[in-house]
């Protein structure tokens, strides 16, 4: 005969409300764990053509479902041909990364973001001649970016190394929120971030305590009206740096940077 005692009681009440419920969610969780972290090859991203007596990089990183045309293509021209007075007689290469074809899941874009972009840094870091980095990323572009200078980094610590963010999405594999806002900024020599506080993309709308964050959201004009929040800093640091009002490190004077304190929100101005 069947008998439910208490300690019986509890202890389906135990499996009916907290494991049987709970299987399911592991099995989620790990398909996805593997999904995201499932090795791939990422050469026809990372394998692209550098001169070897270059002596500055600048690279630009598109966000998840999006494509380098968007903004990276037009900043890069622009980084070619925009003279910057620290950049006169300096062996440059500009590239915008087309990342396009890893970069379509949220859910994988932070973790194969990153490894693109360590294998970049590693790569570049390797060059004879090459003194600096300056690597910019939008959203989810951002963890590029951040590859890019780890990798760098670890192969040659003393390569100066500037990353710009723009408008960053801060979550890594879909489960550590505040990733980005933790580590955005940590590797760099110098780093810089803009953002518009009326996004509501995860850590795309704070200052990071580990950069110089612009918060550019009252400078959108009539002119630019239809570009939504999320999009607006793209914009923005393109005609900033035409304009040549953006921060540059290399060869920079150091009084430039004199004001500028790791952590420090500045609130630009509407026109």
């Amino acid at each position: 005969m069947f008998i439910l005692t208490r300690q019986k009681i509890i202890r389906l009440m135990f499996w009916w409300l907290v494991v049987i419920p709970a299987i399911p969610f592991v099995l989620i969780t790990l398909g996805i764990s593997v999904y995201v972290y499932w090795p791939r090859d990422f050469s026809s991203v990372s394998q692209f053509t550098v001169a070897q007596d270059v002596e500055y990089v600048t690279l630009s990183a598109h966000g998840v479902h999006d494509t380098s045309a968007s903004w990276g293509d037009e900043l890069q021209q622009w980084m070619t041909t925009t003279p910057y007075p620290q950049m006169t007689g300096v062996t440059q290469q500009n590239h915008s990364i087309d990342w396009q074809y890893y970069s379509d899941s949220v859910f994988t874009c932070s973790v194969v973001g990153k490894k693109i972009g360590t294998e970049i840094g590693k790569r570049l870091a390797a060059l004879p001649r090459l003194k600096a980095i300056h690597a910019i990323g939008h959203s989810c572009g951002s963890f590029v970016v951040l590859g890019i200078c780890q990798g760098a980094k670890s192969v040659a610590a003393d390569l100066l190394v500037q990353t710009t963010y723009l408008d960053p999405v801060s979550v890594y594999s879909g489960f550590f929120w505040d990733y980005g806002i933790d580590n955005f900024g940590s590797c760099a020599d110098f780093s810089d971030n803009y953002i518009d506080t009326r996004d509501t993309v995860p850590g795309s709308n704070q200052a990071l305590p580990n950069a110089i964050t612009f918060d550019v959201s009252e400078r959108q004009t009539v002119e630019y009206a239809d570009i939504p929040p999320h999009a607006w800093p793209t914009r923005y640091y393109i005609n900033a740096f035409r304009a040549k009002k953006v921060p540059l490190l290399y060869k920079g004077d150091k009084a430039d940077f004199s004001s500028l304190k790791k952590g420090q929100l500045i609130k630009v101005a509407s026109p």
